[in-house]
């Protein structure tokens, strides 16, 4: 009895769910991410200009819609999210910091986008005793801090994997998730970049316009030189159909390039020293 059906209608539908805010509501809009590019208009102007209490969940994001084709997935849509004033972004990592951020969204006022994927995702796979905080970021894995890895959403359990990879190599490695894009830790990235000789960011998303960009923009803001490598789909390319695995494969973004990246940075940065 609060299941509205708009059908293959996705503006109607957020200028539903703005309208239901007015009335005091909190609707939890719902569609493809793909399908934000619909609605760009209404949730900038008739939800995000208001800052009314629209809570947007954005499914099948990134590489992970089987093979659905290049129409219903999304590797850009960040660019824009991420510069629509009063939009939280959040990209949740694991069943349980979901869980949390849609609480966190529930109870706090103005508007909310969650970017989730479509595939299996292991049910709790940070920290002991991590809460889902808005505009902070946690420590998944630290051994070390010869490299950073920055990841966000479901990536981060690929960073994990990349992480004892380089531990097996000898090299220290710190893993930082990043699950509230917008607002962004800012406070975290800067303390992991101030103790590391490279960083890798890795999302499920081109590399321009979103996490990649956070990272590059904080560290250019702050006159910090780390060098950054990108794990992310290609900006200049539609998203191409088939398996998951072989798509993983063809934008370079399994633990095993994670850790060729890695190793690259700092053979790089060992080669410019005197």
């Amino acid at each position: 009895d609060r299941l509205v059906k708009c059908g293959i209608a996705e503006q109607n539908m957020v200028a539903m769910a703005a309208g239901f805010a007015q009335e005091g509501y909190i609707p939890f809009p719902c569609t493809f991410d793909s399908f934000s590019r619909r609605f760009m208009d209404q949730l900038y102007v008739s939800v995000a200009y208001g800052n009314l209490d629209v809570k947007f969940l954005g499914a099948y994001a990134g590489l992970f819609t089987g093979k659905a084709g290049a129409t219903h997935q999304s590797d850009k849509e960040l660019s824009f999210l991420l510069r629509v004033p009063n939009l939280r972004v959040i990209e949740p990592g694991c069943i349980v910091e979901l869980e949390q951020a849609m609480r966190c969204a529930a109870e706090t006022p103005g508007p909310f986008y969650l970017r989730i994927v479509r595939c299996e995702v292991e049910r709790d796979g940070m920290p002991e005793g991590y809460r889902f905080q808005l505009g902070r970021g946690v420590t998944a894995v630290d051994h070390g801090c010869d490299v950073g890895l920055v990841s966000t959403g479901y990536l981060v359990g690929t960073a994990r994997a990349a992480a004892e990879k380089l531990a097996r190599r000898g090299i220290g490695v710190r893993v930082d998730h990043h699950p509230s894009l917008k607002p962004f830790d800012r406070a975290l990235l800067l303390d992991l970049a101030s103790k590391v000789g490279g960083i890798v960011t890795m999302e499920n998303h081109c590399t321009s316009g979103g996490l990649y960009s956070l990272v590059a923009e904080t560290l250019a803001g702050n006159g910090i030189g780390v060098p950054v490598a990108a794990v992310g789909t290609d900006p200049d390319d539609f998203i191409h159909t088939g398996h998951v695995n072989d798509l993983l494969a063809r934008y370079a973004m399994t633990s095993d390039h994670v850790v060729e990246k890695a190793v690259a940075l700092l053979a790089r940065r060992k080669d410019r020293r005197p």
